[in-house]
């Protein structure tokens, strides 16, 4: 029976550096999942997703994990791994609940306004303490800071690739306003009557 090919993979973490002498990596986590490693029987590595059976996971420090897979025996098979992405195929993620979306699902939404002004398309995502920010890049080349929160994203929409937001004023350059005359005339003013 032959096999299902993948063709849509999330990335979940990246090997930083050997750990050890038996081939054990230094992974960081790209997962909000706590033990999204553990769960794992194998991952897929490089730009060829070649598949690797999972051997030993073990948390690290803070966002890291060690890793060890099959075929990877010595330090020097796990530094040539230096640098690789980790995934697993997309049919593989959690579950989002409601309203939650992966980075992999916004990056490349092009980006409206509720009136469907288009504004641009999100090319980065910036993680902030409270809150995600969206780099939006426009088709002139201006680029746009919208932060992922509710009162301004109103709707994503995955099957049309379109955010629709709701910036505030001033957010977008076409709506801020900006008062440089009357500054001096009010001072002009003020000093008239004194």
């Amino acid at each position: 029976m032959p096999t299902k090919k993948i063709t849509e993979w999330a990335t979940i973490g990246k090997i930083v550096a050997p750990f050890g002498l038996r081939g054990q990596m230094k992974v960081t986590s790209l997962t909000d999942i706590p033990d999204r490693f553990a769960q794992l029987e194998q991952v897929y590595l490089g730009p060829e997703y070649k598949s690797y059976a999972v051997k030993e996971v073990r948390p690290y420090k803070s966002n890291m994990v060690l890793l060890k897979i099959a075929g990877i025996s010595s330090a020097t098979g796990a530094e040539s791994l230096r640098g690789q992405d980790v995934f697993i195929p997309a049919e593989q993620m959690a579950k989002l609940p409601p309203d939650f979306y992966y980075q992999h699902d916004i990056l490349g939404l092009a980006v409206e306004k509720l009136n469907g002004q288009a504004i641009g398309t999100i090319v980065e995502i910036m993680p902030t303490g409270g809150n995600d920010v969206y780099v939006i890049k426009a088709s002139d080349g201006k680029q746009f800071l919208i932060p992922a929160v509710k009162s301004i994203i109103k709707q994503i929409d995955l099957i049309r690739r379109v955010m629709y937001i709701e910036p505030i004023g001033g957010m977008l350059d076409d709506d801020a306003v900006v008062d440089e005359q009357e500054s001096p005339i009010e001072e002009d003013e003020e000093e008239g009557e004194a």
